[in-house]
């Protein structure tokens, strides 16, 4: 039978083992990952995308630009390298830039620029558009699946509604009070 610290050691391995579950989680489903499998970098769709036309690959970044179109919704994504998890990192390396075509109705408002987008699909072709003057060739992707992420500065405003001394939303120190004055002396303290 279960004695009282067996049964605490039990919750205490179960709690364990849902907090290590959880950060394993990816934002595309499986059946998509598993169709992407050999990953194809983005260096080689760039270089040749009708070679690699009917391909699933997965691919994230930062919009730029989003168009509705009759047919559906083209959005412009500048390439960011993905993590583990398929997040764009928030980093300034960049491969270049990539369409998705996407055949229901996305508002512009809510893929806005600037937002980070995770995109899974098919590789269509090339899309001869234009930077600036300049013709540049994306390659196009169909989606199947999208995920929007929070923009780099939502995220910093999580942490920026707490006072400096707090040390973030998720770190309390109760022995490290940062810039309270008199911190050791307590908060009663009274200088008669």
């Amino acid at each position: 039978m279960f004695t009282q610290g067996k049964r605490g050691r039990l919750w205490m391995f179960i709690g364990w083992l849902a907090l290590t579950g959880m950060g394993c989680t990816h934002l595309i489903s499986e059946t998509v990952r598993q169709q992407a499998q050999p990953s194809v970098s983005f260096a080689e769709l760039r270089t040749n995308p009708e070679a690699l036309k009917g391909r699933t690959v997965i691919l994230g970044g930062e919009i730029l630009q989003t168009t509705n179109l009759r047919d559906g919704t083209r959005i412009e994504v500048l390439q960011r390298p993905l993590s583990e998890s398929e997040t764009p990192k928030l980093t300034d390396t960049s491969g270049g830039r990539f369409m998705a075509f996407c055949k229901e109705y996305l508002d512009p408002a809510v893929y806005a620029q600037h937002r980070r987008i995770t995109v899974a699909g098919q590789v269509l072709g090339t899309f001869s558009g234009k930077v600036g003057e300049v013709d540049y060739p994306y390659p196009m992707i169909s989606c199947e699946e999208t995920h929007l992420l929070p923009t780099a500065s939502a995220e910093a405003l999580r942490y920026a509604a707490y006072p400096p001394w707090y040390g973030g939303p998720y770190f309390y120190y109760p022995w490290a009070v940062g810039s309270y004055p008199y911190a050791f002396l307590g908060p009663y303290w009274r200088s008669w």
